[in-house]
């Protein structure tokens, strides 16, 4: 004979599992997670870029100078978002993407900069295994 739950152990059961899916169900924050780089003027109706980059990636710094240009040339039309994501295999990487972000909440003028400066001392940050393939 099998024995029944009472009921309410049944009712607390439904209410974590209903909990539980509209938690995973919210709605994504009002604000732009990342940084907007300030290009000038922005017209109406931009096209927004979205780039993840890593501080201290080459492939990252290698793409930076071409989007810059990318943006001079279609000006008001563009607006670049730009997000930080530490790869695993980079040392260092985290810590220079905490630092873009305190940066950033002291000056936001400050964070690009930083970040063209951390591109033009990359070699410095690169751990030994990834020294070979550059």
């Amino acid at each position: 004979m099998q024995k029944q739950l009472p009921i309410n152990t049944a009712i607390l059961a439904f209410l974590c599992s209903f909990t539980v899916i509209s938690n995973a169900q919210s709605l994504p924050p009002a604000w732009a997670d990342g940084f907007v780089y300030e290009n000038g003027p922005v017209g109406p109706n931009p096209i927004v870029i979205e780039a993840f980059f890593d501080p201290v990636c080459s492939d990252s710094r290698d793409s930076w100078a071409p989007l810059k240009l990318a943006l001079t040339h279609y000006g008001s039309r563009v607006s670049l978002l730009l997000h930080l994501l530490p790869l695993p295999y980079h040392d260092n990487a985290y810590v220079a993407s905490r630092a873009l972000h305190i940066a950033n909440l002291l000056n936001s003028s400050s964070t690009f900069p930083l970040l063209e400066q951390f591109f033009k001392y990359q070699v410095r940050n690169f751990n030994e295994f990834l020294k070979w393939y550059i």
